[in-house]
């Protein structure tokens, strides 16, 4: 018999029913199940072309990554690449795409039009109030200097953080398998029950 209850409602409910039975590391990754459902909200319906303009200033994710993750979220779509200046990696651009996602960070040098020419492609644009009018023409835009004293001082930390959001603003949740647990090595022992002889 198939369970009929979705899967962020099965989250809730283990956390509310069952919270003090859970040790950290477990509340941890319900936590992260929760983060990525709520991310999956904002998926934008229709996609069937995306373009993604990388940041100049750090490349956190490299191309091929990128589009894995967005092909998981959307799964019909061609995923097309530009550089902030405006040259194509890979395959050449189309004319008009559903889903824009720009990752041009403040200071990084742009035509003062460029956002205008990206933002007339796209029939949703995702990215980052990195000035010449995208807070007004984009559809979604991450503030980096409202958020700058929660943002990490290394460079590259800065932007994987950053990009990370606006990923999540456009429906494609990070998979946080590849980060460190803590070392439960020495203490694991401590928590199994006693060996009996027989």
């Amino acid at each position: 018999m198939k369970n009929s209850t979705p899967r962020g409602e099965l989250v809730k409910e283990i956390q509310t029913d069952a919270r003090h039975d859970l040790d950290a590391q477990s509340e941890g990754f319900l936590n992260l199940l929760s983060q990525e459902q709520l991310v999956r909200t904002h998926k934008v319906p229709g996609v069937k072309s995306v373009l993604v303009v990388l940041s100049s200033r750090g490349m956190v994710f490299d191309t091929e990554s990128l589009r894995q993750k967005v092909l998981l979220t959307y799964p019909e779509a061609k995923v097309y690449f530009l550089t902030t200046i405006g040259k194509a990696i890979g395959t050449p651009v189309p004319k008009q795409v559903d889903l824009l996602i720009d990752f041009t960070g403040p200071g990084q040098r742009q035509g003062w039009f460029y956002a205008r020419k990206l933002r007339s492609m796209a029939r949703v644009a995702i990215g980052r109030n990195a000035g010449l009018f995208r807070a007004k023409i984009y559809d979604q835009c991450f503030d980096d200097k409202a958020k700058l004293k929660d943002l990490p001082r290394d460079l590259l930390g800065r932007e994987r953080l950053v990009q990370k959001q606006v990923l999540a603003m456009a429906g494609i949740p990070m998979a946080q398998h590849g980060d460190l647990t803590p070392d439960t090595g020495k203490t694991i022992a401590l928590d199994l029950p006693s060996l009996k002889r027989t």
